[in-house]
């Protein structure tokens, strides 16, 4: 029988302090509760350099907190990539996925 390769998913933003390492955190306690983390390779980085080595902003620990979700995590920035990049960037009401090819899918979102 051939080995499972686990899937990788890599959440990026600006410096690796606040959006991706709490999508990872969260990405990381669902795997979890569902048994599946053997399958998953979860990370997060940054796309600057700006906060290397720094823990997650104390925010986005204080709400990881409040909800029960662990999180462990130092900034760095990203090396390779997988076939799909996900940035967890805003500007108002636009985001963009950006695609290794090049191209990118922006869209308008509502506020909840």
């Amino acid at each position: 029988m051939a080995e499972r390769v686990p899937k990788s998913v890599l959440f990026v933003c600006l410096g690796n302090i606040c959006r991706s390492p709490i999508a990872e955190a969260v990405f990381r306690k669902l795997v979890t509760d569902q048994n599946v983390s053997d399958a998953w390779r979860i990370d997060s980085a940054a796309t600057s350099t700006y906060e290397i080595g720094n823990p997650p902003d104390y925010r986005g620990q204080n709400c990881m907190k409040k909800h029960g979700v662990p999180m462990s995590h130092v900034a760095r920035q990203v090396r390779c990539l997988a076939k799909v990049l996900v940035c967890l960037c805003c500007s108002g009401p636009w985001t963009a996925v950006l695609f290794l090819t090049g191209t990118w899918a922006g869209h308008q979102i509502r506020e909840l």
